[in-house]
């Protein structure tokens, strides 16, 4: 069998895999996988689609490969070996916290091994590094990820594992006391598009791998099935685009793709190709969405909102203008509600953190260094008669392309985020120059974007179209829309904070003597009398409090999990909470903002 495994890893990954990599490297993973498939009864117990593609496959996303699957069997398989399959999977979570933990490195994916060695990855890492710990022993495992969110500028990364009836979900890296949960999972429940990476090699063979899945939920791209997994953790609907020629001719083979706005750019999260009919459907999220379809030279797009439009249709070419501003709206909170743990789950967990960061300390006593990265991205390919490309979010970028053009922004007023995107059979992103600062630009067309978000996630956007010709100069001006006072309130079920306050009241998590609390506090002083309670939560007192202010002890479990759930950044202090009397959270924010008391201090007037 192990001849067989082999020429199936060789099948399924990029030539460039094949090219780049040692056969003997294949080899080992094939023999590693023969072993499991007859030794471990859960691995035995697999379909043979299940275990080609989620234990045996060398490749979990873009990263580097490394002939980690023994080195981590050795560690691992002792430690499971008597478990339940269900148990086997958080026991490994546990170990892969004992040996990692997060940092935010590049963009470019380290290596499992590598990210093992160092002791740190980003979260796109730490999944692909429990991944193949999983699979090391047998586990059918995978990535998935939110490409973008929709509420917040971000993304993340998590991983599901098959426990023999159904795939269940954790946070890698981040042991819990049982399976499905994590603090992603409200996030998650906001998403437009939740996927995973199955390595398939030819259109052919995507069914055999993937029996039962659903053409909707399958997007085929260079011989990898991107999966939509969205279903699981938000609200979604079929969504279908039709594209036409200007007689109204159904277009076949028109490229669709989609588009959510992170970061002040469009981001693509999704590309599909029009039937006979010149449709293409996608299970979505319910919200904004950003959609352009082309065919040869013609090309169109729209904005449109999933929740309320579940057929579009797209004339080529497209002679209307794309509106110049618009609300961007992120779909609203699941229904699906985070498991709560019990007492006893909660002390276990504790003790279970407290552990793996003993034993991590123990084994990386400088806390981990960034993981090396490879020297070339593994995707890295060179056209022939074209200058080298880089494989990037999905599609291949040209590393010089000509510029003979000069672009300068200028500071308008507002703020928020701002991103330069360039039409190249679809919207690319490019670097936008400091304001007041000239940059060349190959000649094309472009667009500006300035978008605003606001604390429920939803962006205030303006688009400025423009192009640049051969030799042309251009000043532009930056403006942000800004919202009104009631547009910053939101209404997000709030975790318990360990103490009971009656509302509205300003909850602050915070950290005597950094600065950024100490400006929150020296803000509060200037204010003079807030309009609504107190609460400050902290393992230090402050040198002075407020008058009347109520202090709280600091529980780490209950910051995270706060920050969290409201989509604010973990141990970025202060963490200011506006609550209301039935316990939701109005406002909230993290870290470092100029203005912040007196805002909070406006908004607790409106919800009084």
């Amino acid at each position: 069998m192990t001849e067989n495994y082999y020429k199936h890893i060789i099948s399924v990954l990029p030539k460039c895999d094949t090219e780049d990599y040692p056969p003997e490297l294949f080899r080992k993973f094939a023999e590693h996988a023969a072993m499991l498939r007859k030794d471990w009864p859960w691995c035995r117990d697999l379909s043979e689609g299940m275990f080609l593609s989620w234990v045996l496959c060398p490749r979990v996303n873009n990263e580097e490969l490394s002939d980690c699957r023994e080195l981590f069997y050795k560690e691992l398989a002792p430690r499971v070996k008597d478990l339940s399959l269900t148990e086997a999977i958080l026991e490994v979570n546990r170990w892969c916290a004992e040996n990692v933990t997060y940092r935010s490195t590049d963009i470019r994916t380290a290596s499992a091994l590598s990210v093992y060695e160092s002791g740190c990855g980003r979260c796109g890492e730490e999944s692909m590094f429990a991944v193949n710990a999983l699979r090391s022993v047998g586990i059918a495992a995978r990535q998935v990820y939110a490409p973008w969110w929709s509420h917040c500028d971000d993304n993340h990364a998590w991983v599901e594992a098959y426990d023999g009836e159904d795939w269940r979900f954790l946070g890698a890296c981040e042991p819990e006391p049982r399976l499905d949960l994590g603090w992603f999972i409200p996030a998650a429940g906001r998403a437009m598009l939740c996927h995973a990476k199955c390595f398939v090699g030819g259109k052919e063979s995507w069914q055999r791998l993937l029996p039962g899945e659903d053409m909707d939920d399958v997007d085929l791209r260079e011989g990898i099935a991107y999966i939509s997994v969205t279903q699981r953790y938000a609200k979604v609907k079929p969504f279908t685009v039709r594209v036409t020629d200007a007689a109204g001719v159904p277009l076949t083979g028109a490229a669709v793709e989609y588009y959510v706005l992170n970061e002040g750019q469009l981001r693509r999260i999704a590309q599909r190709t029009t039937d006979s009919r010149g449709q293409a459907t996608l299970t979505l999220g319910l919200g904004s969405l950003w959609v352009t379809a082309r065919q040869g030279a013609m090309s169109g797009e729209l904005f449109v909102n999933t929740a309320e439009t579940p057929t579009v249709d797209l004339r080529l070419p497209q002679s209307a203008e794309p509106p110049a501003s618009f609300d961007f709206l992120p779909p609203e909170c699941s229904s699906v509600k985070p498991l709560t743990l019990s007492e006893s789950e909660r002390l276990l967990r504790q003790e279970t953190l407290g552990r793996a960061k003993e034993l991590y300390t123990a084994r990386h006593p400088g806390g981990g260094s960034v993981p090396k990265k490879p020297e070339l991205w593994p995707w890295q390919r060179f056209p022939e008669g074209r200058v080298p490309e880089l494989w990037q979010d999905g599609w291949a970028h040209d590393t010089e392309p000509p510029r003979s053009c000069k672009l300068t922004l200028l500071q308008g007023g507002g703020k928020g985020s701002l991103g330069l995107m360039r039409w190249d059979e679809g919207w690319r992103s490019v670097p936008a120059p400091p304001c007041g600062c000239e940059t060349q630009l190959p000649a094309g067309k472009y667009r500006l974007i300035t978008s605003a978000r606001l604390p429920n996630g939803a962006q205030l956007v303006k688009l400025h179209d423009f192009t640049l010709s051969p030799g042309e100069s251009l000043r532009l001006t930056a403006d942000f829309r800004q919202g009104t006072p009631d547009q910053l309130l939101q209404n997000l079920p709030m975790p318990d904070p360990g103490f009971s306050f009656d509302g509205p009241a300003l909850l602050c998590w915070i950290d005597p003597g950094a600065e950024p609390t100490e400006h929150l506090l020296n803000e509060l002083a200037a204010l003079g009398e807030f309009p609504c309670p107190l609460h400050f939560i902290c393992q230090k007192p402050p040198a002075a409090l407020p008058q009347g202010a109520a202090l709280h002890p600091w529980d780490g479990y209950v910051a995270e999990t706060m920050a969290r759930r409201l989509f604010q950044e973990p141990g970025n202090l202060p963490l200011a909470v506006l609550a209301d009397k039935e316990g939701f959270a109005r406002f909230a924010s993290a870290g470092y903002n100029v203005g912040l008391i007196e805002l909070a201090a406006e908004l607790c007037g409106l919800i009084k």
